[in-house]
């Protein structure tokens, strides 16, 4: 739905799971006795083990040993366990066998990590006990640590899955190394807590009425008969949904920003029994950075969910003084696969289907199957913020022991400039942390070309894999790593972008008020530089070309206009070829940094130095990184693939086109006032060709063009 008026049939399929649940909610319903329920619940038939599972007699127990504290030993093994060779005919039977194995012998579990084959099919995927992993440290200095479950348990269970869809047991792991749930606590285990479609029809029922998450608590245990038979806790009940009250605050606060500002663009999906699961805004100020700076963007998940239990979701650039830019923000219900469709679909809509070149994300099976739907075009990375992120979860017991080891680890990843010198790091530091065998470490290291810069550099991305990028946004969303109320995130997310676009401003001014004092003054090529590009572009351009001057290379061949060069390797880089051709003065290099970053690199810097090429190209100034970098933006179109555009593209294309320039001129009262006489005389042109012609719509179009 855009603006203000929902309507539930343009908002996709409901959100497929609930906030902070591990498992699949499709087919768990709460247990009920008669006579408190509507007969559509009542009716359900009873949950039923999965086929290749037999239910033991009902006098039968397992051979358990339980303690006075409630708990049951480790090392259970029943006749319901897992055994290598089992087969499933789809994901669903194979989750639903090990939730049952889970049940029975009194953990919960997690889906862990997958593999893929090289056409993105699914190869692998792991279960693995919720008490996996080390304990992670999230206490800030002098504050109290939060209680963990992670024990570093070592049960699990991976499945290989064939082409055909089928699931079988490659490997099961069965010993636990903490205390087991008895008999009585199934329905606390984080995993068990799911709930049906109907009842959670009910639990929206009595949220909407305004009964409080206790009394519904107290309604569960009546109508189950005890509280060991409901699958939802008091705290699940406050969490698992937006408070009405916030869900309307929010809505209000967009409708608002819609009035004030025509511009604004928001959109929310609704869910099937009509609650509104799934937020997206933008503004036109973001839609203008985002024609001049959308060529590469991250979309970011791993901010702390705030104390709504929204995950909140921004899509960020950087503009042409390298610095944190917001295209728009979104809050999630959830973070499952129709969630992130129908997030990018309508981030899509709302850039007039202007696809990024590449898009930074978080590694995730949902996100990246979304983004081959959405953005077929774009080239999807792993973002590096994210993978460091990850390591705090997944390595956090070798953080903990050595402090040295992200250092390391961000060394590896950032410093090393050939495949032979990261491969080879690599290596030697899973050999010094003793991290040969870990599975995450080396699913990360089989998808390395993803994320390592030095795999990444065939596509351009804004130098927004660099270590100093990735500080710089750390440092610019530091206040969003922490939990805030609505109020609180809306007042500073207010604060953050105000604060952002002041500081673009700032930069403008200095960019084209002063032009920075060239290392050396007479040089053609740092003049031209220092008037085009902005100051800290220029300052990374001259860095560059004091570089090149150290440079060690040879002219290995010559023809005609064609000279290939070959520099020598230096420290951790290896060695580089540049070719350049003197008909056209273009160069091209094998390190690729023109390629991903849109500067010339020293290597390319010093061939031009050779040839005698003092003046910078022309075509090598790369208008994203100039001073200019927003003019015309609004002379620009944006076509489909075919080369047509339909009316309503065009409609949007044009109508964006005026809001660019509106805001563009909102710094200067006769500027604005120019522009408004302007489109004064242009309706009434416009609309005296109207009353003029009996043409349809796309004939006056066609003349207006004329």
């Amino acid at each position: 739905m855009y603006g203000p008026v929902p309507n539930p049939l343009a908002h996709g399929p409901t959100p497929a799971a609930v906030p902070g649940l591990d498992c699949d909610p499709s087919a768990c319903p709460l247990p009920v006795a008669p006579g408190c329920v509507p007969d559509a619940v009542r009716s359900q038939p009873p949950a039923t083990a999965p086929r290749a599972v037999v239910e033991p007699p009902a006098c039968e127990l397992p051979s358990t040993t339980t303690s006075t504290h409630g708990v049951v030993a480790q090392g259970v093994h029943t006749n319901h366990a897992p055994k290598v060779g089992m087969a499933f005919q789809s994901e669903k039977e194979a989750y639903e066998f090990y939730s049952y194995h889970a049940r029975k012998v009194g953990f919960s579990f997690r889906k862990s990590h997958s593999k893929s084959r090289a056409d993105g099919t699914l190869c692998s995927k792991y279960y693995v006990c919720s008490n996996e992993g080390q304990p992670v440290v999230t206490a800030k200095p002098g504050r109290k640590q939060r209680p963990s479950i992670r024990s570093d348990c070592k049960a699990r269970i991976q499945f290989n899955i064939s082409r055909e869809g089928v699931w079988t047991v490659q490997k099961a792991l069965l010993e636990h190394n903490h205390l087991l749930a008895s008999p009585d606590m199934p329905h606390m285990l984080r995993s068990k807590r799911c709930i049906a479609e109907s009842d959670r029809q009910m639990l929206n029922q009595m949220r909407r009425e305004g009964i409080t998450a206790a009394d519904i608590q107290r309604v569960l245990q009546q109508c189950s008969g005890g509280g060991e038979n409901v699958r939802l806790l008091k705290k699940g009940s406050e969490n698992q949904y937006l408070e009405p009250n916030y869900a309307q605050s929010l809505l209000e606060y967009l409708k608002n920003k819609q009035l004030d500002n025509p511009s604004f663009f928001y959109a929310v999906q609704l869910n099937d029994d009509g609650r509104i699961a799934n937020f997206f805004w933008t503004d036109g100020q973001a839609i203008v950075d985002y024609t001049c700076f959308g060529d590469a963007v991250s979309f970011d998940t791993t901010f702390e969910r705030s104390k709504f239990e929204m995950p909140f979701a921004p899509f960020v650039g950087t503009n042409h003084h390298k610095q944190t830019i917001v295209f728009g923000a979104a809050l999630l219900y959830d973070e499952s696969s129709e969630s992130f469709l129908w997030l990018f679909q309508t981030f899509l809509t709302a850039m007039s289907g202007k696809q990024p070149a590449t898009i930074l994300t978080d590694q995730s099976d949902e996100i990246s199957k979304s983004i081959r739907l959405v953005f077929p075009n774009s080239v999807h990375r792993i973002g590096l913020h994210q993978i460091c992120h990850g390591a705090s979860k997944h390595v956090n017991h070798v953080i903990c022991n050595h402090p040295h080891f992200l250092s390391d680890f961000k060394g590896c990843v950032y410093e090393q400039k050939s495949l032979a010198s990261f491969d080879l790091k690599w290596k030697e530091m899973l050999s010094a942390y003793n991290l040969e065998g870990n599975m995450w470490m080396e699913n990360l290291y089989a998808r390395r070309e993803k994320w390592a810069p030095v795999y990444c550099h065939d596509s351009f991305y804004a130098d927004m894999m660099s270590a100093q990028s990735n500080e710089a946004r750390n440092s610019t969303f530091r206040k969003f790593q922490r939990k805030l109320s609505l109020p609180d995130f809306i007042e500073e997310y207010e604060k953050f972008i105000t604060s952002l676009r002041r500081n673009e401003l700032e930069e403008d001014y200095k960019s084209r008020s002063t032009n920075p004092v060239p290392f050396f003054p007479d040089l053609p090529m740092l003049k031209i530089a220092s008037e085009s590009f902005t100051r800290n572009l220029y300052s990374d351009f001259e860095e560059e070309l004091k570089k090149s001057f150290t440079l060690s290379c040879t002219l290995l061949s010559q023809d005609g206009t064609i000279s290939t060069y070959k520099f020598m390797p230096t420290n951790c880089e290896g060695e580089a070829c540049a070719v350049f051709n003197s008909d056209d003065v273009t160069v091209s290099c094998s390190c690729k940094m023109y390629e991903h970053t849109g500067m010339l690199c020293k290597h390319a810097l010093r061939v031009f130095n050779l040839s005698n090429v003092f003046e910078l190209p022309s075509h090598y100034i790369f208008k994203r990184w100039t001073k200019d970098a927003k003019a015309g933006i609004f002379c620009c179109r944006v076509n489909d693939q075919s080369g047509a555009e339909n009316v309503m593209s065009r409609c949007a294309r044009v109508s964006q086109k005026i809001h660019s320039v509106a805001l563009r001129c909102s710094t200067s009262e006769n500027a604005l006032q120019f522009l408004e006489s302007g489109v004064d005389r242009l309706l009434w042109e416009v609309e005296n060709l109207s009353s003029s012609t009996n043409l349809n719509g796309n004939d006056i179009c066609q003349s207006l063009e004329s």
